[in-house]
Formats: structure tokens, C-alpha cells, sequence
């Protein structure tokens, strides 16, 4: 009876080259390892296919030469995330990843490819770790945990959310590592967010790698097939489209590199890096959350004469709140005036920028009326903004005619 279940379950059963008794070379794992063009990697718990692609100084992603070593931007921690001003990452630490997984996650998920970029010589190097079958992951992943080191600082495109998870999780259920180490993870989806959201509207990377970077991938698989593709290998050896994968995942990895290294250019001489009104509104709006008011005053002033062709109301506005927080009311009062004569969202905010400033600033309760009832006659955002209008009115009159009685 026991040998009827088990004869019904062998089929089942996958055998590494390694149990089977298989040679390496000439190897269903071979004919993959030369459909990717790399080498046979083996270990006693296991067999892997590791593929290098060094790009050197000449290299073209696009439009984009590859960054001269020795002229690379200062790459700052808050270009890329809320962190100190004095925090600067080494770029010799990086270690750009991506992955191409079976699923879309969850404790079944494997990543059956696992690249890894960093800066080599005088160009940028990619290392890519394949899993030929399932059996041969513990092996891979010790690979993959030597790329991955104390000090690495690791950059991804939503890596932190989905490849370290799982990364994470395969390397404990194999029990290669418990607690993956590494000094810092950079995050560049939330960074493209945060910059170029306003303009390009869609952020997923092929579409940042065509707005931002002008590449355009030739013969490039969809994410979605990838996986049915690893599946069909497991299933028919069929190494067809494989090169595509490993092709799909290189590109991934070169254009973080290209990224983050824009990002940082960006930052470091916006001027001369963009020229888009909704870029120059993002870049701002980063800067004034990390409150540098002057820095934003310099920035947008270098933009004027943009702001002012384009009728972007919206940039002047925030000039103006810069000036303001920055102690430069005769600045900000030149740009309340002008937004608030137009019949735009931001005159009505421009009114009341200048009704504030006329009652606690410059102690003039009549013009502040004057404003007052200026952006109540424009339709306000919100109802409670009509509400303190209508309070801001009664206070007016209240002080006005107090002052009137005094004399």
C-alpha cells in the first residue's frame, strides 16, 4: 500500500542534476547556461547560472552617457529621502538589485533571478544570479548573500517592499540568513515619485526609463509573462525567450544606476538639470518640506521668468509663502498682489496672505477688510475657509471701529 502512494507521488518529484547523477556540462542546466551566456556555478547544496555585463565610460542608457567616476554628484541622503543634511552616501557602497520572481509575493514566492549592480573601474558592473530548478536555491541565495554586505548601501525600484521581503523570507526558509544585514536602503520609486509624479504621471520604471532617461528597450518582455516563461523552462527545458528575462532584469538594474544618479545631478544644480514648470514645482515643494525657505527663494527666482510665461500661479504662490517664512515680506507682498488680481484658485489664497499681513503686520485694518472681502467675493476652496472669513470680517470691524472710537 505504501509503495502505491509512493509511486503515485514520484512523478512528482524534481531531481537536482547533482541527486540524479547528471554532469553539469552538457546538462539541460548547460544548454540554459549558454542560452544566457554565462557560467555554471556548482556547490554542494546546489547549482546556479551567474551572468557578468560590465558597461564601460562609452556606454549610452538613451540619451545618457555613463557618469564619469571621477565626476559623479554628491550623493546626499535627503536627495532621496527625509534624513540629515550632513548624511552623505558613498557611492562605492551601492549595490543596485532587482528581482524576477515566480509570484507577486507571499511565503511561496521564490526569486529564481537575482541581479546586482555596483560601480567597477571605470564603468558600472551587473551580476546575475539564475536558479535553473528549484532544488539549487539554498546554494544561489549563500551567492547572493556574499553581494550583500554591512556596509551596502542597497538601492531598488519598491525594493523595500517587495524584493527584500522576499529575499528575506527564501534566505530564512533555506536558513541561510536570519537577519539580513546592511547599512541602508534606498528606495527610488518613492524618490521618482516625490520629483517627477507631476509630469510624467506614471512612475512605474519603463515609463520613468522613456521620460526621464529617453531609453527605449528593444524586444523587452512585459513583467507579467515572466513568470509562466520560468514555469515553461521548469516544465520543457524550452529555453526559449530566456535571454529575454535575464536581458528584462540587466536593463532593470543599469537604470537605477542612471536614476539616481539624475536625481542627485538634479539636486545639486537644478538649473541647469530641469527646465519643466511641474519639475520645478516638485523640486520645491521637496525643498520646503525640509523647511529651506532661503534655498527655495534662490531656486524659484532662478525659475521667474518660466513661472511667469507658463502663468503658473501655482510656483509663484509658493515663492510667495517662501518669502514669507523666510522674514521677506516685501517680496512676498509684490507676489500676493499679483496673484490675487487674476482670477485664479491661488487669488483667493493670495487675498488672505495679504489680509494677514496688513492686520498683524502692518497694522492696517481697513485694507485688511479690503482683501478680506476681495477673496471672499472668489468662490473658496472650502467651506470652513468661508467660515474664518466671515470671522476675520467681524474681527475688522470690531478693531476698526475701536479705533475709531479712540480718536
Amino acid at each position: 500500500m505504501l509503495q502505491n502512494k509512493l509511486g503515485r507521488f514520484s512523478r512528482h518529484i524534481v531531481n537536482s542534476p547533482e541527486n540524479s547523477g547528471e554532469k553539469v556540462s552538457g546538462s539541460r542546466y548547460q544548454k540554459l547556461a549558454e542560452c544566457l551566456d554565462g557560467d555554471l556555478m556548482r556547490h554542494s547544496n546546489g547549482t546556479f547560472i551567474k551572468i557578468i555585463n560590465r558597461f564601460d565610460e562609452d556606454y549610452f542608457h538613451g540619451k545618457h552617457m555613463m557618469p564619469d567616476r571621477n565626476r559623479l554628484p554628491i550623493f546626499r541622503k535627503k536627495y532621496f529621502e527625509n534624513a540629515d543634511e550632513s548624511i552623505t552616501l558613498d557611492p562605492e557602497k551601492f549595490l543596485f538589485f532587482d528581482t524576477e520572481t515566480t509570484g507577486l509575493g507571499g511565503s511561496g514566492t521564490v526569486a529564481f533571478l537575482i541581479g546586482f549592480g555596483s560601480l567597477k573601474d571605470n564603468g558600472f558592473e551587473v551580476r546575475q544570479y539564475f536558479l535553473p530548478d528549484f532544488p539549487d536555491e539554498e546554494a544561489m541565495l549563500e551567492a547572493v548573500r556574499a553581494e550583500i554586505r554591512p556596509d551596502t548601501v542597497l538601492v531598488s525600484y519598491n525594493g523595500r517592499a517587495f524584493d527584500i521581503p522576499i529575499i528575506s523570507d527564501r534566505m530564512i526558509i533555506q536558513r541561510v540568513e536570519r537577519n539580513l544585514e546592511y547599512a541602508d536602503h534606498i528606495d527610488l520609486l518613492h524618490t521618482v515619485r516625490r520629483l517627477h509624479r507631476r509630469r510624467i504621471k506614471k512612475c512605474n520604471l519603463g515609463n520613468v526609463e522613456q521620460q526621464i532617461l529617453d531609453f527605449y528597450r528593444q524586444d523587452d518582455i512585459p513583467g507579467y509573462l515572466v513568470p509562466s516563461m520560468y514555469f515553461n523552462w521548469l516544465a520543457s527545458d524550452d529555453t526559449y525567450q530566456m535571454d529575454l528575462i535575464a536581458e528584462h532584469n540587466l536593463n532593470d538594474i543599469v537604470s537605477l544606476y542612471f536614476i539616481m544618479c539624475h536625481i542627485a545631478a538634479i539636486h545639486e544644480a537644478p538649473s541647469e538639470k530641469i527646465s519643466d514648470p511641474d519639475d520645478v514645482l516638485s523640486l520645491a515643494r521637496i525643498m520646503e518640506r525640509r523647511r529651506e525657505h532661503g534655498d527655495v527663494c534662490r531656486f524659484l527666482e532662478e525659475f521667474d521668468e518660466l513661472s511667469h510665461s507658463y502663468d503658473r500661479f501655482d510656483i509663484l504662490f509658493l515663492q510667495s509663502l517662501s518669502y514669507k517664512r523666510n522674514g521677506d515680506y516685501e517680496k512676498a507682498v509684490v507676489l500676493w498682489e499679483e496673484i490675487a488680481a487674476r482670477a485664479v484658485e491661488e487669488s483667493f489664497w493670495s487675498g488672505i496672505e495679504l489680509a494677514k499681513f496688513y492686520e498683524h503686520k502692518a497694522g492696517d485694518f481697513q485694507r485688511a477688510l479690503e482683501y478680506t472681502l476681495k477673496a471672499k467675493s472668489v468662490r473658496p476652496p472650502r467651506d470652513s475657509a468661508l467660515t474664518d472669513i466671515q470671522k476675520r470680517i467681524r474681527r475688522l470691524n470690531q478693531k476698526i471701529a475701536r479705533r475709531e472710537s479712540s480718536k
